[in-house]
């Protein structure tokens, strides 16, 4: 007895299936449990009589000591509970990657010339497998080494060609990620499984059967084989299974009645049905419909994809019906063809719904046919009337003529009064969801009354209002560009404005309390209704919970730092009222600038790095920051490094000026070191934009992306920056020249990943800019974006809490006792401190105040009555001791006793930063953060004590006489004004958990799926944006977070993302091929040549081989 076998599972196959079924539980519906059990039953029964022969026949053993006893026809049960747990992980995986995908789409596959194309790769399936079931039999007979492979062969390949036959056309159509992903993922995990089972001796092959052959080093390939084969046949099920379903679920003329789980003889009378009696035209409508809803409503096209069957199938085709009609509408050439097509829209209602209750469906669509343009006929025809009530539709239509109204010279602005909007918003929107619900209704079995489904579908129509309403206030500008306002005449009469005012400039304080007044009124019907979700069928809520979300006006609380300001900015262009909160009475956080008497000072950062992740920010907002007045100023040289021995290094773009300051130092073959050092720093650059800075990390599988596997070991983030430096400089003075730059991210370069490299490579390969007239004006000219897409700021408004009700995030309260509510809440404030002082105290706030921090600093601001002409823009003064500096920063949270610290001159690049004459300097020296939560500096576990005062008077006169022994500038007696940031000072102005300017610290388990989430782990609605939440610290980084941050809201809420083709733009595409000269063409990783010489090489070898001159070639050698 033993448990090695049992301990296998343990480890590695029942924590998949707890992850994926947490993951999938809020989907998981009947029909999928009925699926996954159906696979299980079929997988044990169908394996276990071979099983049990491989263990009759002496093919598999497993050792007594590895298992617990208990055996069914000689089959352990840790092998049986395989046979089941394999079939669960892989059947989830399956469910989860295909929830999206609308299988009646697939159903045409591939029939073209009526079905032959899709016939030719039936054949050449089941000609493979026919050729792989016989190659088995072959080795079976043979009952030599391959008997165990050739038992594998002869046992699943009649299964996959029974399955490949019934199911081929999905099989085909089908997306790779909803067929080759699920049987890839688990296959290789298994492989790596059985790999290490295999060399503890948990089970074992017997010598004899097997081949020898391994896939590698401890996997036979017998194994391989019978892992990719089972997950094959699991896969193959799963898609035969949604192919019978959508095959009877797309078809109701074929089978008007399908249960909600139907028998396996149902479902083989589905596969059965011969492709030649599909319903093309039902198809092809579908696939029309779907296409529309994804161009026109993301929100509508992501909440379908949770509704099943029929449900979802109608729901596609009301949205494509409601979209024709609208689109007939609005893209008619005049008033006048616009009317005509709404009266056509009437005829065919008539038509759909007689009065003598004897619809006739060849008549309707021979109608529909003869009337209207093929694009909208499939819409008209599929429309399920037959039970849809005809008054939301007629209500619809309605709504078109209202907006006709605007156009008509007689009464230009029909919407009056609120009785009037209620009148408008309820028949171009309550309608369609009052349909809806009646469409859930006759689709699922709920025991209700009529008189709770009517009230039911009332409030659905209620919603719809709110909905309405929502639309109208986002979209005062855009209405207005077309002469529609939709806002009522009697609200804008009470603000002395007319339409009229409203066409000319819609966007002015009045109208602005007037769209208040509208979505207040939305807020109020909204909450009304909102409790009949939970009174819909079990199955229907998520799914019209997310449709309604996406669709409400969303009220963002915000702090204003640089990726609260983005954030903010980026939400409202997608559509959303956002109120932007900020403690101070500036915008920026640290981000911020200090003036005193001419002189200004950058707060925070002072160089601009990454500016591409500027610009991607400023086009995806559709603008720039050349049209916002911002200016970039090029710092050359980028620094002056200078050393205690009088010595110097200028770190420069000019690839000339680097050849002779690392020639001089590491001598002529330094340089091609150098640039081997650039090499692999770009290559962590490109890939930490591509898979890290555009990426959101989820959660711990999101690190299990095969696109970040297989570069992960590039970017060597086990390796300190300091230890690949030294692969490519070989003095002292040049690794310390390429690693000083950790402390951007308030690392030492002895602890930081080596990933971090791309901070020297951006400034070597890309420059260190400017923003003329200081930092902040990048932070200003987005704060007049957002302004202009509508983002309110309430400046020296702090927040005292998060309101969280029921599980979600509702809203703030302020310092002053203001309450205000909100739909969801963003909170771009320090990430410890936000958990353990805005958010109910938790497990999550506890162990975030024991994470790790960056350093912080003492910033000194200094005003000099005088230029000091040998401090370029940016200079570096390094330690002596650079290890034993860093130690003390990092491990003793001291000043070290000889610092390295970085001194800016502003008044260098942009004179404007001083008075004539004159310099302004920022003096940034790393110290350690504060050691306890008081700020004092004194921690009884801790046996350095931080006396600030002495080291603020320390680090002063470190400066000073650094500067002034090695670049004869004295700055001590030039200077007139101090101003002074220390940890404390930090912390009190910018809530920053002790005192760390840069957050969280960002080790390897503190970045990536280790750092903490864009959203709370427990409350709904509640997202962060920063520097200690992904995907970290840095300006640059942050613009990348509120992008990641943003987008996540707008797919959790159903959002469209309204800036790719900006993106595109801003990352430098260009326009690709307008000149043959210019195209990009790649060469072949191998010439011709080679490939000659390759064939050249391998038929000498063969011959050899045969010859068995190789043996005797070896002997010769050897002798």
């Amino acid at each position: 007895m033993g448990f090695d076998y049992a301990l296998v599972h343990l480890y590695y196959t029942v924590p998949p299936a707890i992850a994926l079924t947490l993951l999938y539980r809020p989907l998981l519906t009947r029909l999928d449990v009925y699926k996954i059990l159906f696979l299980i039953a079929i997988a044990v029964v169908a394996t276990t009589p071979w099983d049990s022969y491989l263990i009759h026949s002496r093919v598999w053993t497993y050792p007594a000591n590895v298992i617990v006893g208990p055996t069914l026809f000689r089959i352990p049960a840790e092998e049986i509970f395989f046979f089941v747990i394999q079939t669960y992980n892989t059947s989830l995986l399956y469910l989860i990657l295909s929830t999206p995908t609308f299988h009646p789409v697939y159903l045409g596959g591939e029939t073209v010339n009526g079905g032959r194309a899709l016939r030719k790769w039936r054949w050449l399936g089941q000609a493979l497998l026919l050729f792989g079931i016989l190659s088995g039999v072959k080795l079976v007979t043979e009952k030599g080494e391959g008997f165990y492979l050739g038992l594998i062969l002869v046992w699943a390949g009649p299964f996959m060609l029974l399955l490949w036959t019934l199911a081929y056309q999905f099989l085909i159509g089908l997306p790779w990620i909803n067929t080759i992903l699920p049987i890839t993922a688990p296959t290789l995990y298994l492989w790596i499984v059985d790999t290490l089972a295999l060399k503890r001796g948990t089970w074992v092959i017997e010598s004899g059967t097997k081949l020898g052959w391994h896939l590698w080093d401890g996997l036979e390939i017998e194994e391989a084989v019978f892992f990719l084969a089972t997950n094959v046949l699991i896969v193959f099920g799963l898609v035969a299974f949604d192919n019978a379903l959508a095959i009877l679920q797309t078809f109701p003329l074929l089978f008007p009645e399908v249960p909600v789980l139907p028998s396996p003889v149902m479902l083989v009378r589905g596969l059965l049905v011969p492709i030649t009696n599909y319903d093309e035209q039902r198809i092809q409508g579908l696939n029309e419909a779907l296409e529309r809803l994804r161009k026109k409503s993301r929100s509508f096209y992501l909440a379908s994809g949770v509704f099943q069957g029929r449900l979802r199938i109608d729901l596609v085709l009301l949205y494509s019906f409601c979209r024709v009609a609208d689109d007939l509408v609005d893209n008619a050439d005049s008033v006048s063809e616009a009317k005509h097509w709404i009266t056509q829209m009437n005829r065919y209602l008539n038509y759909a719904y007689p009065k003598d209750d004897k619809r006739d469906s060849y008549s309707v669509e021979a109608f529909v046919k003869a009337t209207f343009p093929p694009y909208a006929q499939a819409a008209l025809i599929l429309l399920p009337t037959s039970y849809l009530s005809p008054r939301p539709l007629y209500d619809l239509l309605k709504g078109f003529e209202t907006d006709l109204d605007f156009s008509s010279g007689g009464n230009p602005f029909p919407i009056v009064d609120e009785s009037s909007l209620q009148t408008y918003a309820s028949r171009v929107a309550g309608t369609v969801a009052e349909a809806c619900i009646e469409l859930v209704y006759h689709h699922t079995s709920t025991s209700v009354t009529e008189i709770e489904r009517q009230d039911i579908v009332q409030a659905g129509g209620q919603m719809g209002i709110a909905l309405q309403y929502v639309n109208i206030a986002r979209d005062i500008t855009v209405d207005a560009r077309i002469s529609r306002v939709y806002l009522p005449t009697m609200w804008l009469k009470e603000r002395n404005l007319t339409p009229e005012d409203i066409v000319k400039s819609p966007e002015t304080p009045d109208t602005e309390v007037v769209r208040q007044r509208l979505i207040d009124q939305a807020m109020e019907i909204y909450f009304r209704a909102r409790a009949a979700i939970e009174l819909l069928p079990l199955e229907a809520r998520g799914p019209m919970r997310v449709a309604v979300e996406s669709y409400m006006e969303i009220g963002r609380v915000l702090r204003a730092g640089v990726g609260g300001v983005a954030t903010a900015a980026r939400l409202a262009k997608a559509g959303f009222n956002v109120t932007v909160f900020e403690k101070n009475s500036f915008t920026g956080g640290r981000c911020s600038l200090i003036h005193h008497d001419g002189y200004r000072f950058d707060q925070g950062p002072s160089l601009l790095l990454l500016p591409h992740l500027f610009r991607e920010t400023f086009y995806d907002l559709d603008t720039s920051l050349e049209a916002e007045g911002v200016e970039l100023l090029k710092c050359e040289p980028n620094y002056n490094l200078w050393f205690s021995d009088g010595e110097s290094f200028e770190l420069s773009t000019d690839q000339a000026r680097m050849k002779n300051e690392v020639e001089k130092w590491e001598g002529k073959d330094g340089f091609e070191r150098y640039l081997g050092f650039l090499q692999e720093s770009h290559r962590h650059y490109e890939l930490s934009v591509t898979h890290v800075l555009r990426k959101n990390f989820t959660s711990l599988f999101s690190m299990a992306r095969l696109s970040f596997l297989l570069r992960v070991l590039a970017l060597h983030p086990f390796e300190s920056i300091y230890s690949r430096a030294s692969k490519y400089f070989w003095t002292e003075r040049l690794r310390r020249v390429f690693t000083f730059g950790s402390m951007y991210m308030g690392m030492s370069p002895f602890d930081a990943p080596g990933t971090y490299s791309l901070l020297q490579y951006t400034e070597l390969a890309e420059g260190i800019w400017y923003p003329r007239g200081g930092f902040h004006r990048v932070i200003s000219a987005l704060v007049k974006v957002g302004e202009r897409l509508g983002v309110t700021y309430r400046l020296s408004t702090p927040v005292a809490s998060v309101t969280i009700s029921n599980g979600r995030a509702t809203g703030v309260t302020l310092t002053t006792g203001e309450s205000l509510s909100a739909d969801l809440v963003v909170i771009n404030a320090d990430l410890v401190y936000a958990y353990n002082n805005l958010l109910p105290p938790s497990p999550t706030a506890s162990s975030l105040s024991k994470r790790a921090a960056s350093c912080s600093s003492i910033s000194f601001y200094w005003a000099l009555d005088r230029q000091v002409p040998e401090l370029t823009t940016h200079n570096i003064f390094l330690a002596d001791h650079y290890r034993e500096s860093f130690d003390s920063i990092f491990k003793k949270h001291l000043i070290p006793d000889q610092p390295s610290f970085y001194v800016n001159v502003p008044s260098r690049i942009d004179p404007s930063a001083a008075p004539e004459g004159k310099d302004s300097v920022v003096v940034l020296v790393p110290v350690g953060h504060l050691l306890d939560v008081t700020g004092t500096g004194l921690s009884p576990s801790n046996p350095y004590n931080q006396d600030w005062e002495t080291m603020v008077s320390t680090a002063r006169e470190t400066v000073i006489s650094t500067v002034r022994n090695r670049t004869g500038a004295d700055i001590g007696a030039a200077l007139v004004h101090e101003i002074v940031n220390t940890p404390m000072s930090w912390k009190e102005t910018f809530n920053l958990d002790k005192g760390a300017i840069l957050g969280l610290s960002h080790s390897f388990f503190n970045v990536l799926s280790f750092r903490p989430k864009t959203k709370h782990p427990k409350y709904k609605d509640l997202f962060f944006v920063g520097a200690s939440t992904h995907p970290g610290t840095g300006v640059p980084i942050c613009l990348a977070g509120a992008k990641i941050t943003s987008e996540q809201v707008l797919l959790e809420t159903g959002v469209r993302v309204p800036w790719t083709a900006a993106e595109m733009v801003a990352k430098g595409k260009g326009v690709e091929g307008v000149k043959d000269i210019d195209r990009i063409q790649a060469q072949p990783v191998v010439s011709n040549l080679h490939i000659g010489i390759l064939v050249f090489v391998l038929l000498m070898l063969s011959l050899l081989w045969k010859g068995n001159m190789l043996e005797g070639l070896g002997e010769g050698i050897w002798r």
